[in-house]
């Protein structure tokens, strides 16, 4: 249990770190997409209770990748940060793409915004990823 949580939540906290310099660095260079994020027919407000999820989401995902790295770490081939790596494209490439391609085709928000959260996923996944294959070997 210990090898699951304590990575998981190591893994949130940087997952979240991730996210939010990714979100600093993408409204300061395309600041037009932060006007997509205020509209209130398709985005909840953050004084919603609900939003806390989005603070709350890196530690369930970084818990749930914890306990997923524990069973398929034997099956990746590659040593040290790139066995991190693939498994972080792994997790991006079976969770993060198929859920974008849903949010596109049924939300109606633009192509940017949607390419720019599947870069982030990336990112996270990636980080994720490194961070397990460092520290739970």
């Amino acid at each position: 249990m210990k090898k699951v949580v304590i990575p998981g939540l190591v893994a949130g906290v940087l997952m979240l770190a991730v996210s939010l310099v990714l979100g600093l660095i993408l409204s300061a260079i395309f600041p037009d997409a932060m006007a997509e994020y205020s509209n209130s027919e398709i985005f909840r407000q953050w004084d919603d209770p609900l939003m806390y999820y989005f603070i709350l989401h890196p530690f369930v995902m970084g818990i749930i990748l914890s306990f997923i790295w524990l069973k398929v770490r034997g099956l990746i081939e590659e040593e040290g940060l790139k066995k991190g790596l693939v498994y972080g494209f792994y997790v991006w490439l079976f969770f993060g793409v198929p859920g974008m391609l849903m949010t596109i085709s049924s939300f109606q928000v633009s192509t940017f915004l949607v390419g720019t959260w599947t870069v982030s996923v990336l990112a996270q996944d990636l980080a994720a990823g490194v961070l397990f294959a460092r520290m739970v070997r």
